[in-house]
């Protein structure tokens, strides 16, 4: 009888023992879903919240006029005005050497890659420290397949509107009149948002 209550406390042992070790494992999994959890939620929420700040940024400029004797350097070096070189529907690509490197190569890449769709009145407006740099990047952008585009140099490092402050590339719709409008801030990560964008730009402002 001793012998069964034996036996039968050591079954219970090792019953609770394997009980207690798949709680252990389900609560260690359960936390681990739930940290997954929160930084895919805590990831979402960034996203919205950048997605929001870009918007009220953009809505801020629309609708300015651009300064028409607002000075700018051909890739000969010339000093030419906007006033001379945006006299029609144009879609202008603002940047600067400034920014950060790998959202402007995304937007070159983007541009690139619907440069069939674009054809016309694309325009660069850059701005580098060594106004050699110009002609260099012309260059180079140019050999990755982008051809139809005029680049231009900013000496100064904004346009002289709000969107400057942020240190970010950007892009705006420009009319004859030098009104801008349709700002969009890119996102690297976000390529498809830039797609759109041009396309749409293309579509409904170029063409």
């Amino acid at each position: 009888m001793k012998k069964i209550n034996y036996i039968i406390i050591l079954i219970l042992i090792v019953l609770n023992s394997v009980l207690a070790y798949k709680i252990k494992s389900n609560t260690t999994e359960f936390r681990t879903i739930y940290s997954l959890l929160n930084k895919k939620l805590d990831k979402n929420k960034s996203a919205v919240i950048k997605f929001e700040h870009n918007f009220i940024r953009e809505q801020k400029n629309e609708n300015l006029q651009l300064d028409s004797n607002f000075e700018l350097l051909d890739i000969l070096g010339n000093k030419v005005f906007a006033k001379d070189i945006l006299k029609k529907n144009s879609l202008v690509f603002r940047f600067s050497e400034l920014n950060c490197g790998d959202c402007i190569d995304a937007e070159i890449n983007a541009l690139i890659n619907n440069k069939d769709k674009i054809k016309k009145n694309v325009i660069l407006i850059s701005y580098y420290q060594n106004p050699r740099n110009l002609f260099v990047f012309y260059n180079e952008f140019q050999k990755k397949g982008l051809v139809n585009f005029e680049m231009y140099l900013s000496p100064a490092k904004g346009l002289g509107i709000p969107l400057d402050q942020q240190n970010i590339p950007y892009y705006f719709c420009v009319n004859s009149n030098l009104i801008m409008n349709n700002f969009f801030i890119p996102q690297k990560e976000k390529p498809k948002l830039s797609q759109v964008y041009l396309e749409c730009t293309s579509k409904n402002f170029l063409n």
